[in-house]
């Protein structure tokens, strides 16, 4: 535990495993593709426009927002990437939304790249089905259900 000057209390310093840094962040990647080319298979457009605001939401502003506090409580600085991992991919432990995203901010962030895009591809697969279609919900359900699950406490043995 480090002392934190400005607020006189202690934080806890956070290591982020290298491989949790590069698989989690190449998984949110795939996941971040698979959701765009999933609104594709409805509308290319809509598609195109998802993909863009949702590679700008989660790796410029949840990177920034996830980088805000001092680097000393990084052991290695990654410069907001472990934390991103952390969030979706993580164990509990490594999860911190209290001083970073805030528990609302992980929420939108989930649910904006794992249940909304599921959802409106579910619906529009009800309506007009595809294998292309079901070939890509899958995985994304898979992600989420996955990530969703990461937040459940350890449990104690």
């Amino acid at each position: 535990m480090k002392p934190d000057e400005e607020a006189g209390t202690f934080s806890e310093t956070m290591e982020f495993p290298e491989a949790l840094t590069a698989i989690g962040n190449l998984l949110l990647l795939v996941w971040v593709i698979l959701d765009g080319y999933g609104i594709g298979l409805i509308n290319v457009g809509y598609g195109v426009l998802f993909l863009i605001i949702a590679l700008i939401v989660v790796y410029v502003v949840l990177k920034f927002v996830g980088c805000l506090r001092p680097c000393y409580h990084c052991k290695r600085c990654t410069r907001g990437f472990g934390r991103m991992a952390a969030l979706y991919f993580g164990k509990r432990s490594l999860k911190d939304p209290k001083e970073t995203y805030g528990v609302p901010a992980a929420i939108f962030f989930y649910t904006f790249i794992g249940p909304f895009p599921a959802a409106i591809l579910l619906a529009n697969t009800l309506s007009a089905f595809s294998v292309a279609k079901i070939a890509v919900l899958v995985p994304i359900l898979v992600l989420s259900v996955y990530s969703g699950l990461t937040w459940l406490p350890a449990q104690k043995k």
